[in-house]
């Protein structure tokens, strides 16, 4: 008669916690979606046609205009950054300049 009436309360009672406990873990994950990458590595041309120098630890800030940047020892020559080798991939930016310490690097080396 006591295990009848537990089976029937643990019956009623488990698929409502089920419910409950699914719907709390839609609401733990809720900001852990993968963001698109603003800072990570990217490219420039630094010699036409297929001169593409890597840079690293550049943050552009997502705004529907270019991602700038030019090197502290040489100012007046400014790059458009990508986000691949490829001309037509640029990386988005918000339009303002950002000044990297240091020369602008070598062109990568073919493989």
């Amino acid at each position: 008669m006591k295990n009848t009436r537990i089976m029937r309360n643990l019956k009623t009672i488990l698929p409502m916690l089920a419910f409950v406990l699914a719907i709390g873990m839609s609401f733990a994950f809720v900001g852990a979606t993968e963001e698109k990458e603003v800072y990570d590595t990217k490219f420039i041309l630094v010699e036409e046609p297929n001169g593409w120098a890597t840079v690293e630890g550049v943050i552009c800030e997502p705004d529907n205009d270019q991602c700038i940047v030019r090197f502290a020892e040489d100012l007046s020559t400014e790059y458009t950054l990508y986000n691949s080798k490829n001309v037509n991939d640029p990386a988005e930016g918000n339009g303002v300049v950002i000044t990297k310490t240091g020369s602008a690097p070598d062109p990568d080396p073919e493989f």
